[in-house]
């Protein structure tokens, strides 16, 4: 933890003692990047009071010189957020459900970040089942975020607007990062923490000016299909996967939901088996990246 990050934490100790022995709040939440210990000499701290009753309307606070954001929270929402989290019911008829927590994505990073102050430490919010909950949202969250993206983009290069592909292809890059550390169990933070969260990850490259073919759409369907794989892995014997008019390639994109695999473009969704997705895959990979 860096001299930052240490000199939060010891404010926020103080903060939520005091919000705590003074019964302003039942418990206090540290949120966000400093709950996962990542902080710069101009960070913000995220607290949140778990209150019953009327909710105060409390503000922004400076101690020693660091800014504290303080929310006040319902333990009813509180519960309502955590519910969410128990199932992955996203169906392919029935995409209500999945309306409703991508609306809620960043509430509910905060609470997967969230350590609640007791007995002088913070301990997690969630538990483990919890936290694979979120993880299986936030993959399909970002999954979407890649897949509304990547339609830009290949609309943009079929009509050869250079410039502004180019500009996508930056976002659809971090997209796929973003997606790579939600995948490996990291909590979606902002674009601004990927580099510590994907240390270890390679980071994804498109350049569609490098090929006249679909070859270039490849990195980003590897990086989209492997986070799935890792979220709800696929034991199947690889099969032959379908025909889909064309390249294997040319814009399509996996998606997963509780009633199946899909591969899509744009509004056209086709059922596919486990097997077959791994036999997409192989397909996609076949110039060895």
């Amino acid at each position: 933890m860096n001299p930052s990050a240490r000199l939060r934490r010891e404010i926020a100790d103080r903060v939520a003692q005091a919000l705590v022995a003074s019964g302003e709040a039942r418990e206090v939440w540290l949120e966000g990047a400093l709950a996962c210990g990542f902080a710069h000499a101009a960070s913000d701290l995220d607290l949140r009071g778990i209150v019953d009753g009327a909710l105060p309307a409390w503000e922004s606070r400076i101690v020693d010189g660091v800014r504290i954001d303080l929310q006040a929270t319902a333990p009813q929402r509180a519960e309502e957020l955590r519910h969410l989290l128990r199932s992955f019911d996203v169906r392919r008829d029935d995409l209500g459900s999945f309306r409703r927590v991508r609306a809620s994505m960043h509430d509910l990073m905060c609470l997967r970040t969230a350590l609640s102050y007791g007995s002088g430490r913070w301990d997690p919010v969630l538990d483990p089942g919890e936290r694979q909950g979120y993880r299986c949202w936030a993959v399909a969250d970002q999954a979407e975020v890649a897949a509304s993206l990547a339609e830009d983009l290949t609309g943009l290069v079929e009509d050869g607007l250079a410039e502004s592909a180019d500009v996508v292809c930056r976002k659809l890059e971090t997209c796929l990062t973003a997606l790579g550390c939600a995948a490996a169990g990291h909590p979606v933070l902002g674009d601004k923490w990927l580099p510590l969260l994907a240390e270890a990850q390679p980071r994804p490259s498109i350049d569609p000016a490098r090929a006249e073919t679909w070859e270039w759409f490849r990195p980003v369907q590897r990086g989209v299909t492997r986070a799935l794989l890792d979220c709800w892995p696929v034991d199947d014997p690889l099969q032959k996967p379908p025909n889909l008019g064309g390249a294997p390639d040319a814009g399509w994109l996996p998606k997963r939901y509780a009633d199946g695999w899909f591969l899509r473009r744009g509004d056209v969704h086709i059922p596919i088996t486990g097997g077959q997705l791994v036999g997409w895959l192989s397909t996609v990979s076949t110039d060895g990246a």
